[in-house]
């Protein structure tokens, strides 16, 4: 597959117009991100965060669901200021984001406890040289797709695979799956108007209500580690 050169250029079109189908622009609990967001927060709390930085927050979905169900300290930066400026619009308080590069270590300049790095480092040539920025010690919890994508770097087929090129950065202590949804917009309006738009479907309805396979359908992987 030929892969669409990326640049902020890229990013800032995308974010301005909500990105596939105005999934960027939906309420985190409407997203198709919210299985991976849901995830992502039960590890917070299993390993008890309390201060975080988000590598990538994009329009700040992630930031809103946190803002609303916990008391975490949260920072994020992105170098999208298309993204930047939505996040700060959709959280009222702009001093909780940044422009930044995550390839230069500036950029992780202020305090923080752990990192969150979610649908970013599939889309970075150089993910290992990022990973290197982040301090020693730092509890980090990121995605990888095991989907392919024109905007993809690369995509994984196994737990096995991540922990092999991770492992050098991280002493990693799990890896769980989650499926990404097949529907863009989790409404249940929108749930039950392809529900019935499929009833002769077996298999698709069976994507659309989460029982399809992990492998067929795409999701990510998302593990837990301690910066080396």
């Amino acid at each position: 597959m030929a892969k669409k050169n990326q640049t902020n250029d890229t990013y800032n079109e995308m974010f301005s117009i909500g990105g596939a189908d105005g999934a960027y622009d939906l309420p985190y609990y409407l997203s198709p991100y919210y299985p991976m967001y849901k995830q992502v927060l039960s590890y917070l709390k299993k390993y008890k965060v309390s201060d975080i930085l988000e590598v990538g927050c994009g329009t700040g979905a992630f930031a809103k669901m946190i803002s609303e169900k916990t008391s975490i300290t949260y920072r994020g930066f992105d170098f999208s200021e298309i993204a930047i400026q939505k996040a700060s619009q959709l959280l009222g308080r702009p001093e909780l984001f940044s422009i930044g590069d995550a390839t230069q270590p500036q950029t992780y300049a202020y305090p923080y406890e752990a990192i969150i790095c979610t649908e970013v480092l599939e889309h970075l040539i150089d993910d290992l040289t990022v990973i290197d920025n982040w301090k020693a010690g730092t509890l980090c919890i990121c995605s990888v797709p095991n989907y392919d994508s024109d905007y993809h770097t690369r995509f994984f087929n196994s737990k096995d695979e991540v922990i092999e090129r991770y492992q050098t950065r991280f002493n990693i202590s799990e890896i769980s799956t989650v499926k990404k949804p097949v529907l863009t917009e989790l409404s249940l309006s929108n749930y039950l108007r392809q529900l019935r738009w499929n009833r002769y479907k077996p298999k698709r309805l069976l994507e659309i209500l989460g029982l399809g396979d992990f492998d067929k359908v795409g999701g990510w992987f998302i593990f837990v580690g301690i910066k080396k």
